[in-house]
């Protein structure tokens, strides 16, 4: 194959219209094959110069033109550079496609997505879990709503997106469906992620997205204190299904367990070391990254009420999220804690109260949640560890007085 490939303009003379207008097709030739197609210009032909290819004189409409037609000119020289790098046999047809972008299989913005979150969906089990697919799904799902609404259309060109398309979204979820600012810039984080997918693809030549700066949220920590939580341990409940909730809730309180690993606690997660200490070992839902967290007596006594080591399948009541989060609102009820509980409080308080507040070390605290950076606890508990910091730097103040 030739590496090189013609381009020349000429007037169509045989399709010159009732206006007495001509239309200027272009030309493409490479190993003695052509292919043409009109470039949508029509002018009089007495003003196109053929050997010069381009229109006569130096009026506005002229360099308009001959402008247009050098734009042309570069970017079919670009498509035919760019295939002679991904393939090693292609035709003039696939330069035109590849510059009228008819190349492109993915298009739009929910194509883009329902690509990734078809190979997503093929990964669950092995890179994901169903949970982060869930959430790419529910995310398209905002998208489309959003497209409809701002645009009064089904779907939106690849082609056409502007930065402002993120600052309309962040508007729109923000008004229209009353999110707040963390939920917000999540959605908007795995919008670019997609963006990026269609720019490394070629269904898009840059990412309009790269200046876009999320706005700031701080996220205020929700954790039970050490008083809270004694007093959650001694209460004493008159029904037994909120027993179960709270020793569920409590169990993850000393282990920092999420719901998903909690309800799948097995004895074959809990192993002992060479010092006959316990610890449970499993791998964590959301991140697939293994986690080993050292069985604290509280939490042993948990599984013990509940059977341990006598028992098969899994350890722990069984209770579904759903339920779980409904009756732990009425556990805080009962017991007088006026803070909005759900399971995740007992993670955060795991962290919180029975680790930074025993000056366990932040990396420690990192990998004991199982987060894969320790970047996520610093940001997630900055106040934690700033109380911490200032209870040492007060009983160091104490001494040097």
């Amino acid at each position: 194959m030739s590496n090189n490939m013609f381009v020349l303009f000429f007037l169509y003379k045989s399709k010159t219209n009732s206006k007495g207008t001509t239309p200027i097709f272009c030309r493409l030739t490479q190993n003695a094959k052509r292919k043409q197609f009109s470039t949508g210009i029509y002018i009089k032909d007495s003003t196109w110069n053929g050997q010069a290819q381009k229109v006569k004189g130096t009026s506005q409409e002229a360099l308009i033109i001959n402008s247009n037609l050098d734009v042309v000119r570069l970017k079919l020289n670009k498509c035919f550079s760019d295939l002679l790098k991904e393939k090693p046999e292609f035709s003039l047809d696939d330069v035109y496609n590849r510059f009228t972008g008819n190349d492109r299989e993915y298009k739009t913005i929910l194509q883009a997505f329902d690509y990734h979150n078809k190979r997503m969906k093929e990964l669950v089990g092995k890179d994901y879990v169903q949970a982060t697919y869930d959430k790419f799904v529910v995310i398209q799902n905002h998208v489309e709503a959003f497209i409809k609404h701002q645009y009064n259309l089904p779907d939106y060109a690849l082609a056409n997106i502007k930065l402002n398309f993120l600052t309309d979204l962040d508007h729109y979820l923000k008004v229209t469906k009353d999110l707040n600012q963390n939920t917000i810039n999540k959605v908007i984080e795995r919008v670019k992620k997609v963006m990026k997918i269609a720019v490394g693809n070629g269904w898009i030549a840059s990412d309009p997205f790269l200046l876009y700066q999320k706005k700031k949220y701080t996220k205020e920590v929700v954790f039970l204190t050490a008083k809270e939580l004694a007093q959650l341990e001694k209460f004493r409940f008159a029904q037994d299904r909120l027993v179960a909730i709270r020793d569920c809730f409590i169990f993850s309180c000393y282990t920092g367990l999420a719901f998903n690993e909690a309800a799948l606690l097995e004895d074959k997660h809990i192993i002992a070391d060479d010092n006959g200490n316990l610890w449970i070992e499993m791998i964590r839902q959301k991140t697939q990254r293994p986690i080993a967290v050292l069985l604290l007596p509280k939490a042993l006594a948990v599984l013990k009420k509940y059977g341990y080591p006598n028992i098969t399948g899994t350890l722990l009541p069984t209770i579904s999220n759903q339920k779980m989060n409904s009756y732990i609102k009425e556990v805080a009820d009962v017991v007088g804690i006026n803070k909005h509980l759900t399971h995740h409080i007992a993670r955060k308080t795991f962290a919180s109260t029975v680790l930074l507040g025993n000056d366990i070390p932040i990396e420690i605290v990192s990998f004991l949640l199982g987060h894969s950076k320790t970047a996520t606890t610093e940001n997630h508990y900055a106040k934690v560890v700033k109380g911490s910091v200032l209870k040492h730097m007060s009983a160091l103040s104490k001494k040097m007085k």
